[in-house]
């Protein structure tokens, strides 16, 4: 994981925050990008989205595994 948090400024001079999440399990694949009004807000987001990510990668693997018990279930081959 890598964050990046920059401070910024709005034409008036009020400041917030840019934020990015590099995530993922390899290569930093996936990208996660926002505003926010204060850091508090940034971490929680950045936290949101890390959480996210790695819930979509655990259901994605679960799919998986149900797929391989299928398979392996109708598969009626024995080793000889």
């Amino acid at each position: 994981m890598k964050i990046e948090i920059i401070s910024r400024f709005t034409s008036n001079g009020r400041e917030f925050f840019e934020w990015d999440l590099f995530d993922g399990p390899a290569d930093y694949s996936d990208h996660a990008h926002g505003y926010a009004s204060d850091l508090i807000t940034a971490f929680s987001k950045i936290m949101e989205w890390h959480e996210r990510i790695g819930a979509d990668y655990a259901q994605e693997v679960l799919k998986d595994l149900d797929t391989l018990k299928t398979y392996l279930e109708n598969t009626d081959e024995t080793l000889t």
